[in-house]
Parts: C-alpha cells; sequence; structure tokens
C-alpha cells in the first residue's frame, strides 16, 4: 500500500510535521488553556477539589479533551476550546445547582448514598446494584480501622464513590476481617474464620 509515511523517520516521529516554530505555538496554547483551567478550578469551588461529584467527572473528562485538542492540532482554535470550557462549566455549574433545589434531579443526576453495612450485616443486593465487590468493602472497612464486621454499625457508599464507616464500640470475639489475612496458627489461639472474605 502506497503511503507518504516514511518509517521510522525520526524527526516525524520526535517533532512532527509541522514546522519547528509550531512547538512555541503549542507552549503558547498550553499556558492560555492552563490560564482557562484555573478559572474553571476556580469557579468550581473548594468542593471541586476534593471528590468529584459525578457531574464534575463528566466536566473533566470534557475538559481535557477539549484542552487536550487545542493544544496539539493547529487547526483548532483557542477561542473554540475556551468557549467549551467555559460552556460545559456553566452547564455544570447551573444543573448542581437545579440538583441542589430539586431532590429528583439531585437523586437522577448524583444518585443516592446507599447502606452496604448496618449493624454487622453486609447488603449483597446492594453490593451487586453498585458494582462493589465484598473485598473492596472489606478493604475499607479495614482502613476505617474495623477487625471485624460486628464493629460496623453503618458503612455507606458516598455519592462520591467513598465509603464513609460508623464503628460502634463493641469488643469482637473474632477478628473476621483480618485473621484470614494473617494466616494465624492455631497455637496461637487465633483460628481464621472460615466465613471470612475471599
Amino acid at each position: 500500500m502506497d503511503t507518504d509515511i516514511t518509517p521510522f523517520n525520526w524527526v516525524r516521529l520526535f517533532i512532527g510535521l509541522a514546522p519547528p516554530l509550531y512547538l512555541l505555538e503549542i507552549a503558547l496554547r498550553v499556558i492560555l488553556l492552563f490560564a482557562a483551567l484555573l478559572i474553571v478550578v476556580r469557579i468550581l469551588g473548594k468542593r471541586g477539589q476534593q471528590n468529584l461529584s459525578p457531574m464534575q467527572q463528566m466536566l473533566l473528562v470534557a475538559l481535557g479533551s477539549a484542552a487536550g485538542d487545542v493544544m496539539l492540532y493547529p487547526q483548532v482554535p483557542i477561542a473554540y476550546a475556551v468557549a467549551v470550557l467555559m460552556g460545559v462549566t456553566l452547564l455544570t455549574v447551573v444543573l448542581e445547582k437545579v440538583a441542589n433545589r430539586f431532590r429528583a434531579v439531585r437523586n437522577y443526576i448524583e444518585s443516592e448514598p446507599r447502606i452496604l453495612v448496618r449493624d454487622g450485616q453486609v447488603d449483597h443486593q446492594a453490593l451487586r446494584l453498585e458494582r462493589t465487590t465484598q473485598r473492596e468493602l472489606y478493604a475499607n472497612l479495614r482502613e476505617q480501622g474495623a477487625v471485624a464486621l460486628c464493629q460496623v454499625e453503618l458503612a455507606i457508599l458516598e455519592v462520591t464513590g467513598a465509603i464513609s464507616v460508623v464503628l460502634n464500640e463493641r469488643k469482637p470475639e473474632k477478628r473476621d476481617l483480618i485473621d484470614y489475612l494473617l494466616e494465624v496458627k492455631p497455637q496461637d489461639g487465633h483460628r481464621p474464620s472460615k466465613s471470612a472474605p475471599a
């Protein structure tokens, strides 16, 4: 098959077919787009700098696409990218305000927090609905200091994807969340629970 591309043309591979001066234009595009993204971050506020809501995750994808294209492709003017950045940001802010005002809209856009564990009992249907595995859940419980399921009063999957854990002060008789990991020997006095997670 005939082609105008010469394989292993190192100049084309590393610098491209555009004039070398275009690298300076790319630098200018990066600086201008970076400034526009800083404005977007200021508009989103401090909450956007922590765990992202589903709307903000969609915004992040859109911003990455718009910013990446204009930084690389000479056919895409900066004004187009800025218009996309500001338009998507404005739409996100408006939708979040509407979602805060109307619960039905908020539940549709952001979903709702879901209880995964209540009083030491895992809700396996909730795990399936949220496409979360028991292994991921147990890892989060251990991160919050739980050594047994009976210590977990509530484990809630938040809309940000984080799992909030409320522990009670009950002293567990067995450490079913960690014993199987440690492979405790029977003579040590602790036997791993057969019902422990995989």
